[in-house]
Order: C-alpha cells, then sequence, then structure tokens
C-alpha cells in the first residue's frame, strides 16, 4: 500500500458521502457506494506532489501527519477528481489548489514553516580546517 496523507475517510469527513460518490467514478451514473481505488490514487499523487515540495526541508514522509498538510492532501486529491472525465473543477477548486500550490512553495523556500515536521538538518556556517595551506598568496603570485 501507498503511503497517503489522507484517507477515503478523511475526503468523505471533509466533502460529504454525495461527492465521494460522484468523484468516485470517472464518467456515468453514480454507484452505490463509494468505489475507492479512484479517490485513493488521487490521494497518493497528491502526497507526492505535496513531497516533492517538502523534501528539500523535511524528512517525508512527515509522520505524525499535520492537519494542514491531511487538508491540502484532500484539497489536491479532490481537485484532481474533478478534472477528469465528464468533471470540471469549480472556480472553488481552483482557488483552492492555487492557494495550496502557493503555500508549499512557500515551505520549500522555507518562508513559511510546518509545525510538527522535522526539518532537515542542512550543513551552513563558517568552516574550519587543520590542514596546513599547501597554497598561499606568496605561491600564487610566483614569490
Amino acid at each position: 500500500m501507498a503511503y497517503r496523507y489522507a484517507s477515503v475517510e478523511d475526503m468523505v469527513a471533509r466533502f460529504g458521502e454525495g461527492e465521494m460518490l460522484r468523484l468516485s467514478v470517472a464518467d456515468g451514473d453514480l454507484p452505490d457506494s463509494i468505489l475507492p481505488e479512484r479517490i485513493e490514487k488521487a490521494l497518493t499523487d497528491a502526497t507526492d506532489l505535496i513531497d516533492s515540495y517538502l523534501r528539500s526541508r523535511y524528512t517525508v514522509p512527515l509522520a505524525p501527519v499535520p492537519e494542514a498538510i491531511l487538508r491540502a492532501a484532500c484539497h489536491l486529491a479532490r481537485y484532481d477528481l474533478s478534472n477528469s472525465g465528464d468533471k470540471t473543477p469549480t472556480e472553488a477548486m481552483k482557488d483552492s489548489r492555487a492557494e495550496i500550490i502557493a503555500w508549499l512553495t512557500k515551505l520549500s523556500k522555507g518562508d513559511a514553516s510546518l509545525e510538527g515536521a522535522t526539518p532537515i538538518a542542512t550543513a551552513g556556517g563558517a568552516r574550519t580546517s587543520d590542514r596546513p595551506v599547501m597554497f598561499g598568496h606568496h605561491q600564487l603570485r610566483g614569490w
């Protein structure tokens, strides 16, 4: 099973069973019950997209999953599900996706932070060495 930041149950809790029934099929009639495979694929894709932004600054996958990431995964998956077959995303869905991508971009650049996520230790600062200098300014000038 692929790792996902949200589940089908999270999608139902956030958007309702009727919406998930409608989005669980690409085209055609509503099924009698939610078909989870299509929703799970969209959630996997959303998780991969989120990780592509976060992996330069945070250890991924995130565990535990921050509520903001769960929300982002749900909204990204809903947009993808609404952007296929005979469906078209609403303006609110488009705006939500754009807002999330902008936020993820800020996270990846360090312009925003993510509570509860483990940042990657980065090398930085001044470096020192106890090795003898092989070439100094005298050797380079030909002295």
